[in-house]
């Protein structure tokens, strides 16, 4: 008599040891995929009508690019295992380079992504999410010492800033040379776009409308654009939460701009700026090197 396989599919394929497999190979996948995309964007993108949404971490890339995919109506895939070859907003994290077009390049205060990226990673582990834990659990450990406080930014964050960007992983690059390479790169050149999180923030109909606009060349509806908007807003995202309201076990945790002040101590300032402040001035977000001396930071 045959015995009954488990139902419990996903269950039974982790305690024979599939899920790992599983997982890594969809990672391989993914990975491969990003690359194959990559170069098709560099060399058929126009051909294809790709409209590619680009940003270091953390910048508001996917919510600007649902709401570029939903007022353009056209597919916004994510995760995606297999190259993309129709039109579509493409995601993504790359790094500058010659023949990419019809782009839009979202920057953000280094400093708010290194608060940002923080966050996400102490919601993951608190979580228990196995992937973060193996990567990340035992260097936290050491750079922060073990039974560190994840709530107390101010002394973890100068430590945290020096680790990601000796050790870029998301991007394969800093959040300095990431947007110094698009800023000096890109720039000027026809079909590329630039926005930041912060003008989408203050006003996100306006950067929204102009910013698909300056890559189309035609203005959108503007009952599109608003409705479109309504339906990213964070509170319809979030159930009800204004920008401005705390949740930290939540992938939108605050929504605002300028909360790295709330953060960082003098520590991460002094760590930060050596390693990221000509680029914080380059880009506009500081008018010179003496920016630690204008906040009242303290451990």
């Amino acid at each position: 008599m045959m015995s009954r396989m488990p139902t419990d599919t996903p269950r039974r394929n982790a305690r024979m040891g599939f899920a790992p497999v599983q997982n890594r190979l969809v990672v391989a996948m993914r990975s491969a995929s990003n690359r194959i995309n990559r170069v098709i964007a560099a060399r058929y993108g126009r051909t294809l009508n790709l409209h590619l949404d680009c940003e270091y971490p953390k910048a508001g890339g996917t919510w600007f690019g649902k709401m570029a995919s939903e007022v353009l109506q056209i597919p916004y895939p994510e995760h995606n295992v297999f190259p993309i070859g129709c039109a579509c907003v493409l995601h993504n994290h790359w790094q500058w380079r010659p023949g990419l077009e019809k782009a839009w390049y979202l920057r953000r205060d280094g400093r708010d992504v290194m608060v940002s990226f923080y966050f996400h990673r102490m919601r993951e582990i608190k979580a228990g999410n196995p992937t973060v834990l193996r990567r990340f659990g035992p260097t936290y450990d050491r750079i922060f010492g073990a039974g560190y406080d994840p709530d107390d930014t101010r002394r973890n964050l100068g430590p945290f800033i020096e680790h990601e960007f000796a050790n870029p992983r998301d991007a394969r690059s800093n959040w300095r040379d990431h947007v110094m390479q698009w800023h000096d790169g890109g720039r000027g050149r026809p079909g590329i776009t630039y926005l930041s999180y912060e003008e989408l923030v203050a006003d996100t109909e306006g950067t929204l409308s102009g910013s698909i606009e300056s890559v189309t060349g035609n203005r959108p509806d503007e009952w599109v654009v608003r409705q479109t908007v309504e339906k990213y807003s964070m509170a319809r995202q979030t159930g009800g939460r204004k920008a401005g309201d705390e949740d930290r076990e939540s992938f939108i945790r605050k929504g605002v701009a300028g909360d790295w002040v709330n953060h960082f101590g003098p520590t991460a300032a002094r760590r930060f700026d050596d390693l990221a402040g000509d680029a914080l001035v380059a880009v506009g977000y500081e008018p010179d090197r003496d920016w630690i001396d204008r906040y009242d930071l303290q451990d």
